[in-house]
């Protein structure tokens, strides 16, 4: 008898909440209209406000536009290789093992970076840290590796002359009707047994753009240095004006 009266008050409180919510449903109401997020919504600006922001921006503008560097003329970024990618490559190679701390990649063997990371060209005359951002906005770090050959392979072979390739330093890969049939890294063909060393962005090695995914790595070491302040710094000491080429590295046959 209690088990009955029990449901039966349960019951009886359940239809209460829906009868309570239905009405609140039936009573409920409301209004809106359009706000046009313009001068016209905020005409009395704060002027505190407005003066530091004017502040901040000076401060701004006056980094991003700080003249590290000259470059004779524009550098463009484009598959399979370009002036940009390979200048960019090869700068990460020569001078990427620095920012190393562990003596065994004093001298690395190749460098990857990957064409989706290369976000705008560079213009000719001055390079200001401003451009750098705006090629490398992400903050991607310095990360070294080892790989054995087979894996290298493995990964490069996967590569076409299209889009589906990245810009490499120290390597140079030969494409027959679009498949990659050979591979040699410092000149020499790549040898399967060879461990190599590898200088590339943590983006890249944790597998972004599927350019080195599922590849197994021997060892890998991060740094807390970031592309573009690599960038910033080398391209600050360089002697000489920012030049690249296009040469052999990528052979279309």
């Amino acid at each position: 008898m209690r088990r009955s009266l029990l449901v039966l008050l349960l019951a009886g409180c359940a239809l209460l909440a829906c009868h309570a919510q239905s009405n609140t449903r039936k009573n409920l109401r409301y209004s809106y209209r359009m706000v046009r997020l313009d001068t016209a919504w905020d005409a009395k600006q704060d002027p505190k406000l407005v003066n530091y922001v004017a502040r901040q921006k000076h401060k701004l503008d006056r980094s991003m536009n700080e003249v590290i560097g000259k470059c004779p003329v524009t550098l463009l970024t484009e598959a399979p290789q370009s002036p940009l990618s390979n200048f960019l490559t090869d700068l990460l190679l020569k001078k990427g093992s620095a920012y190393s701390e562990d003596p065994q990649f004093d001298k690395c063997d190749l460098s990857m970076l990957n064409f989706g990371g290369i976000r705008s060209h560079l213009a000719a005359g001055d390079v200001t840290i401003g451009q750098i951002y705006a090629i490398s906005p992400f903050d991607n770090y310095l990360v070294f590796i080892e790989i054995k050959g087979t894996e290298l392979r493995k990964a490069l072979e996967r590569f076409t002359p299209a889009m589906s390739d990245a810009p490499l330093s120290g390597a140079q890969i030969t494409y027959h009707k679009g498949k990659v049939v050979d591979i040699r890294v410092q000149g020499e063909p790549l040898r399967d047994d060879h461990v190599y060393k590898l200088v590339t962005l943590n983006f890249i090695s944790e597998g972004g753009d599927k350019l080195l995914s599922d590849i197994r790595y021997e060892r890998v070491v991060y740094t807390p240095v970031i592309f573009r302040n690599f960038l910033i710094r080398e391209i600050r000491e360089l002697s000489a004006p920012v030049t690249a080429v296009i040469d052999d590295r990528v052979i279309i046959q």
